[in-house]
C-alpha cells in the first residue's frame, strides 16, 4: 500500500513540475513577444520618426534659404533644389502613415511646381507673389508632416509602455502561480506521506 502511495505521489510531483515548466515556457514566449514589440517600437521610433523629423527640419531650412535667396538660376539655388530632392528621396524610405503619405505626395508635387515657377520668374513671365504662395504651401506641408511625427512618436511610446506594463503583470502572475503550485506540491507530498503512515499504523 505504501509503495502505491509513493508512486502516486511521484506522479503528482511529476505533474506539478511539468505544469510549472510549461508555465515558465509559456510566459517566456509571451515575454519574448513583448520584448520584440518594444524593440521594434524603439527602432521604428528612431528610424521612422526621429530621423524623419530631421529630414523635415533640413527641408524646412532649404525652403527658408530659398526664400532669402533671389530667384535665379545660380549654382546655389540649383544645389538647394538638388539637396531638397535628396531629402525627399530619403524621407520616402521611412514608414509613412496613410495621412503622411498623402501630405508627402502633395509636398513632392508642390516642389516640382516650385521649380517650374522659378524658371518662369527668371524668364520674367510670372510674378514672384505666385512663387511665394507656392513656397508657403510647401512650408505648410512640412509643418503637417512634423506634427504627424510628434503624434506617431506619442503613439509608439504609449505602445511600448503598454507592452512593458503587460509584461510586468504577466511576470507577477507567473510568480504567484509558481508559489501556488509549490504550496500544492508540498501539501500533496506531506498529506500523502502522513496518510500513508496513518494507514500503515492501522
Amino acid at each position: 500500500m505504501t509503495k502505491n502511495i509513493t508512486i502516486y505521489n511521484r506522479i503528482n510531483i511529476g505533474l506539478a513540475v511539468t505544469i510549472v515548466l510549461l508555465l515558465v515556457f509559456a510566459t517566456n514566449r509571451i515575454d519574448k513577444r513583448h520584448f520584440e514589440t518594444i524593440q521594434n517600437t524603439i527602432a521604428t521610433l528612431h528610424t521612422d520618426r526621429v530621423v524623419a523629423q530631421d529630414f523635415i527640419y533640413k527641408m524646412n531650412t532649404i525652403i527658408y534659404q530659398k526664400q532669402l535667396l533671389k530667384v535665379d538660376e545660380s549654382d546655389k539655388n540649383k544645389n538647394l533644389n538638388k539637396d531638397f530632392y535628396a531629402l525627399l528621396d530619403n524621407f520616402s524610405q521611412t514608414k509613412l502613415t496613410i495621412k503622411e503619405a498623402e501630405i508627402f505626395e502633395k509636398l513632392k508635387t508642390d516642389f516640382a511646381h516650385l521649380i517650374l515657377k522659378e524658371k518662369k520668374v527668371v524668364e520674367g513671365s510670372m510674378l514672384k507673389d505666385t512663387l511665394i504662395n507656392r513656397l508657403n504651401s510647401i512650408k505648410n506641408n512640412l509643418v503637417h508632416l512634423s506634427e504627424i511625427q510628434i503624434s506617431e512618436s506619442k503613439h509608439l511610446t504609449g505602445l511600448a509602455q503598454k507592452s512593458l506594463d503587460t509584461n510586468n503583470l504577466m511576470s507577477n502572475l507567473e510568480i504567484g502561480f509558481i508559489v501556488l503550485i509549490g504550496l500544492l506540491l508540498q501539501y500533496t507530498i506531506f498529506y500523502r506521506v502522513k496518510k500513508s503512515k496513518n494507514t500503515g499504523h492501522e
